[in-house]
């Protein structure tokens, strides 16, 4: 095999200029170089550490290397690790990850309440956590010296731009957008697919008895518009609230929606109830509340489960 080697086969001088004939084999070479370099720049900015963020509280966090210790302190921040091929880095979750199935395996560092002894154990490089149920830990943990990034979403939207920021400072950028523009296309879809329904009274219920109800600018809330119904809790204080009894009656929801069976089966046995739309045609459903409330790729789950529920 001949060596490609550049070899000059004349200079031609004009002008004052010289201008040198590659062979075939130069051009080769040329082009492989070239190809080269740019993969190697590729590289060198897909790797981008360190990297300087703003977090859900604003704060400028700097991920000084690529995470490969990471503890989670929100089932939502952990199914989206998971998402995202980044299980074999998760060293810590709490009580609550319990998906997917092999997250519950791993050492936990609370519940609600976060041990921080325990995460700093773990010798994390980098805590990924929900700035309002986590608020309180944050800046204990920032004065141990640890690494804290901060996540809130609270819409649809929000869940997709998080997913791609965690993607970003975990070095799975790619990854993070083929999630999310996945979730994002199934949203769409069933929002399509929902636009010439009947609208529909919609009351989802977090607890029975006392009434307990997801009102505005809760996930569950925006999921019920975006099949093209209504939520018969509409003007409840924001977030899961209690809510009148009477009220929720006298507004006949047309579908009730649990998250758990007991849930379901008070209203099918309730004489107060008898009277809705909902319990005389037997549309009293179960969804999990996982799916409908915590922040992360299965909310598109939970969306195509309620426009099933309402497709009658």
């Amino acid at each position: 095999m001949r060596n490609p080697t550049v070899r000059i086969r004349g200079a031609l001088q004009r002008g004052g200029s010289t201008r040198f004939v590659l062979s075939s084999e130069g051009v080769w070479l040329r082009a492989a170089l070239v190809g080269i370099l740019t993969l190697l720049c590729v590289c060198v900015c897909f790797a981008g550490f360190p990297l300087r963020v703003r977090d859900a509280r604003r704060e400028l966090v700097v991920i000084r290397r690529k995470p490969q210790r990471i503890v989670s302190l929100a089932p939502s921040n952990t199914e989206i690790l998971y998402a995202l091929g980044l299980g074999g880095r998760v060293v810590g979750v709490t009580k609550y990850c319990n998906y997917p199935p092999s997250a519950a395996k791993k050492p936990k560092v609370g519940d609600v309440q976060i041990n921080t002894e325990a995460v700093v154990a773990l010798k994390p490089d980098l805590v990924l956590a929900h700035a309002v149920l986590n608020g309180s830990v944050i800046p204990r943990l920032e004065k141990l010296g640890l690494t804290v990034f901060a996540v809130n979403p609270r819409t649809l939207a929000e869940v997709a731009r998080d997913i791609r920021t965690i993607g970003r400072i975990t070095a799975r950028p790619q990854t993070a957008e083929r999630v999310a523009s996945k979730f994002e296309a199934a949203v769409r879809r069933i929002s399509a697919s929902c636009a010439k329904r009947p609208r529909r009274k919609v009351l989802v219920v977090i607890q029975s008895n006392p009434l307990w109800v997801a009102g505005p600018k809760t996930f569950v809330d925006e999921m019920i518009r975006l099949v093209h119904a209504t939520n018969v809790a509409f003007d409840a204080r924001p977030g899961f609230v209690t809510f009148s009894k009477e009220l929720a009656i006298s507004r006949n929801p047309d579908v009730i929606i649990a998250g758990v069976k007991p849930d379901a089966d008070y209203f099918l046995k309730s004489k107060e109830w008898q009277g809705t739309n909902a319990v005389k045609h037997r549309r009293v459903y179960v969804i999990k509340s996982d799916l409908m409330t915590r922040a992360g790729p299965r909310l598109a789950d939970g969306l195509a489960e309620l426009a099933e529920k309402l497709n009658y």
